[in-house]
């Protein structure tokens, strides 16, 4: 039998949603990198891995980590309503 706490303290619940919006924030980061190399391809336009692409592609995966990070600090300093 599990010892699970629940609820969770703050700490663990602010971690946990930390990491789950870090991987759906990842998710649409993907689909979208993938519809940007993909659109163009299937469009027969000239497509090729710029310097624009990869950084539009890091500027979507660094838009992920801090709507992460504001997650994380959310949940610890304004809890939801009990």
């Amino acid at each position: 039998m599990s010892s699970t706490k629940y609820p969770p303290d703050a700490t663990t619940d602010a971690r946990n949603r930390a990491w789950r919006t870090l991987a759906q924030g990842l998710a649409v980061d993907v689909a979208a990198s993938v519809v940007l190399a993909v659109g163009p391809a299937i469009a027969g336009a000239d497509f090729a891995w710029t310097k624009a692409y990869w950084l539009t592609v890091a500027g979507l995966a660094a838009k992920s980590a801090v709507t992460a990070v504001v997650s994380y600090f959310a949940r610890k300093l304004l809890p939801p309503a009990a």
